[in-house]
């Protein structure tokens, strides 16, 4: 199986954690009581780069204040990445720092594969009889642990988690809340982390889809909630709320993957919660089953040393995180009808408006080409009477060059009345002229009807070809 690890860990995702040097990192350690009592005590340390090997030399057992009995160490995280509540500093271990950390709890095939992975959960036995296991979410979280349980120092969860930013801050919050030592010990105790970190992102991004859907509602106006009372209809801004819209669908699509991996996580501590186990001191009774949580059955057998052995069959968080998943799934589904509706409702209102606009451009290019047709009339009839006058024109143009010899006599004058008189070549002209103009209007008739023969043939191959 390691064969495999190291092959898809080859290529990793997460180089941006690779650093070159760092004075100390950060590490979180959960101490529970060894009496056996529900207890635990969270504890957050900085270790220095050079005493590593100190620090995981430390013994498993140790006095605490707050703890009844000697409080024996449960769970170890190495954090890497940075840390927003010292303003974005870098707080990872140095990268041979986590190499060295990773191989002494036998994690270093399995996080080399998380940090090749973008989603995913995994599940393979590490070396000297412990369980290796591995969550990934790209690029926002990587965790890889080991689980062992031994007769002596009790059960032991060490984690190596990339996360920073929101991711870091919520599963600090998260760790900072009470822990019994049974959830402590679970060999799924980091898995639970991650489950209640994404149910809690994915809540939020729910959260906030839904009022982007809310503000678009209420501009679209394809709602029937009668608790509203936005009469706004949307106008000009229909691009801007379908982009919105686009982004949510978007976002909602991770939101989905998001749930995908919760469920893969709860799958995950059902098949392995089951089958873990808590030691218990010798003739300590057995925790009574309660009314709220009647699921809860034990399986004991002898152990080492005098110990019982006690294995959760039927853990009732399990089913809560299970439950809680499907919910959030039926959210997911209704938020994404809620998207889906209003995506349809905006393109039929950008369609509607496109219509408008297209209604209104029609009519303008109708009211255009009534003024061009009008506008051609009047061209074609000025264009009638210019040809009607030009061959008098050309034929008078014509007689009043000096190139012929006209006549001189002159006109009888009347000294009672004032007359004008004609010359032959009066007659001429219009015996020109006539005959002329009447030519013109003919080729002209024959033009047009030749123009209005050849554009009817074409039409009608044109009908040919698309029938």
């Amino acid at each position: 199986m390691e064969d495999v690890y190291q092959h898809f860990g080859k290529q990793s995702l997460w180089d941006k954690y690779d650093v070159f040097k760092s004075p100390s990192f950060d590490v979180t350690e959960i101490w529970v009581d060894s009496e056996g009592n529900n207890k635990s005590l969270v504890q957050n340390r900085k270790i220095s780069s050079p005493d590593v090997d100190n620090w995981l030399d430390e013994p498993s057992r140790q006095s605490f204040p707050s703890l009844s009995s000697v409080g024996s160490r449960a769970v170890r995280i190495v954090w890497v990445g940075q840390d927003p509540i010292m303003g974005g500093g870098r707080s990872a271990p140095s990268t041979r720092v986590l190499e060295h950390v990773a191989d002494s709890w036998g994690l270093k095939p399995a996080m080399d594969y998380a940090r090749s992975s973008f989603a995913g959960v995994s599940a393979c036995p590490g070396r000297d009889g412990s369980s290796v296991f591995t969550i990934t979410y790209h690029p926002k979280l990587a965790v890889s642990w080991t689980h062992t349980t031994n007769s002596a120092g009790g059960p032991r969860t060490q984690v190596i988690i990339f996360a920073e930013g929101e991711e870091r801050t919520e599963l600090s919050r998260v760790l900072k809340s009470t822990w019994g030592a049974t959830l402590a010990t679970d060999t799924m105790f980091p898995a639970l982390l991650c489950s209640l970190l994404l149910a809690h992102e994915l809540d939020s991004t729910l959260d906030d889809i839904k009022k982007v859907v809310r503000e678009v509602e209420a501009r679209t106006g394809h709602h029937r909630f009668t608790s509203r009372r936005e009469t706004q209809p949307a106008a000009g801004e229909l691009g801007q709320l379908s982009a919105q819209m686009s982004g949510c669908a978007a976002k909602l699509a991770n939101g989905t993957r998001k749930l995908k991996l919760v469920e893969e996580i709860n799958r995950l501590i059902s098949q392995h919660t089951s089958t873990s186990s808590t030691t218990l001191q010798h003739n300590r009774p057995l925790p009574p089953k309660t009314a709220s949580c009647p699921s809860y059955q034990y399986q004991t057998g002898p152990g080492q040393d005098g110990t019982t052995y006690l294995a959760a069959a039927s853990v009732p968080w399990i089913s809560l995180l299970i439950h809680r998943a499907t919910m959030q799934q039926t959210d997911l589904t209704y938020t994404q009808s809620r998207i889906d509706i209003q995506i349809r409702a905006l393109f039929h209102l950008i369609a509607q408006q496109d219509n408008a606009i297209a209604f209104d451009t029609a009519s303008a290019t109708r009211s255009i080409a009534a003024s061009s047709l009008q506008d051609s009339s009047s061209m074609k009839m000025l264009a009638l009477v210019a040809m009607f006058f030009l061959p008098g024109s050309f034929i008078a143009a014509l007689f009043s060059t000096p190139l012929f010899r006209w006549d001189e006599a002159a006109a009888a004058e009347s000294s009672n009345s004032m007359t004008v008189g004609t010359r032959p070549q009066f007659a001429l002209f219009w015996a020109v002229t006539v005959p002329i103009t009447i030519a013109v209007f003919i080729m002209y008739g024959v033009w047009m009807w030749v123009v209005k023969k050849k554009d009817k043939r074409r039409r009608k191959k044109g009908l040919q070809v698309l029938v």
